[in-house]
């Protein structure tokens, strides 16, 4: 039976070993987070700037679950904003109305975002968080997302579990 040390030890070293293999391009802007406990690895954890005036951001991330989950929750520091929630952009309803005969955005290949949730993490399967899919919606910032600053979100999993990510802000994409 093994012990917990050689338990982490192995842990550890495939870490260690997925971090060698990794891409040797331009990693700044990207966060590997790998906790045991929750059994989740975050990558390519990033925001996109934002103009001085507005109140909304969003963040992205990869995540890959050893164990079949969901992502249930999402948290930042007040500091950063007032609320984080699960998004997704989706095709828009065609028979959404306003009930005065006028469409709302329903037309062909017209999107809408919308709460969700949860997000559906199927063991070693990367999900990605994406700008066009689900995000992470920051909500109220108290301060425009600035590139090269960082920020923590929590994720909470369906399983109870928590992981905490470091987002990178950046003008475009990893």
């Amino acid at each position: 039976m093994m012990t917990r040390r050689t338990l982490f030890g192995i842990v550890a070293a495939g870490a260690l070993v997925l971090t060698a293999c990794s891409d040797d391009g331009d990693t700044s802007g990207t966060s590997s987070t790998n906790a045991p406990t929750a059994g989740v690895t975050v990558e390519r954890a990033w925001a996109r700037t934002s103009p001085a005036a507005t109140t909304m951001g969003a963040a992205y991330l990869d995540l890959t679950s050893t164990n079949d989950d969901t992502l249930v929750g999402v948290a930042v520091d007040p500091a950063v904003a007032r609320v984080a929630e699960l998004h997704e952009m989706a095709p828009a309803d065609p028979g959404m109305s306003d009930g005065m005969g006028d469409d709302m955005g329903g037309g062909m290949g017209e999107m809408t975002m919308r709460p969700v949730a949860s997000i559906d993490l199927p063991a070693g399967t990367t999900v990605s968080l994406k700008p066009g899919g689900y995000h992470i919606m920051l909500i109220d910032l108290t301060k425009p997302l600035t590139a090269g600053t960082t920020f923590d979100v929590t994720l909470t999993l369906g399983s109870g579990a928590t992981q905490t990510a470091t987002v990178t802000v950046q003008d475009t994409a990893p």
